[in-house]
């Protein structure tokens, strides 16, 4: 995704093209968002997840009891809409 230089990207969308550069089908786990440095708290993070899961752009899992988040293409997301 290309932006123009005045162009402004939003958190969620931030961290949704930082996912994205990630090798197709990785799983998230909270600490590689976090470590992204998208969100500076958790609570910010939790806020750009619900709105990405929203969107249906993350798919929320969990593995071994640990919540984790897998990403979805914009093309993939719009067909929930």
């Amino acid at each position: 995704m290309e932006t123009a230089v005045n162009e402004v990207v939003s958190p969620a969308d931030a961290l949704y093209e930082k996912c994205a550069q990630r090798p197709a089908g990785q799983i998230f786990f909270q600490r590689d968002l976090s470590n992204m440095q998208v969100a500076e708290t958790m609570a910010q993070l939790t806020v750009l997840l619900q709105e990405l899961c929203d969107r249906h752009l993350l798919k929320l899992m969990t593995f071994e009891g640990d919540p984790c988040w897998k990403l979805r293409s914009r093309e993939d997301a719009d067909k929930y809409v």
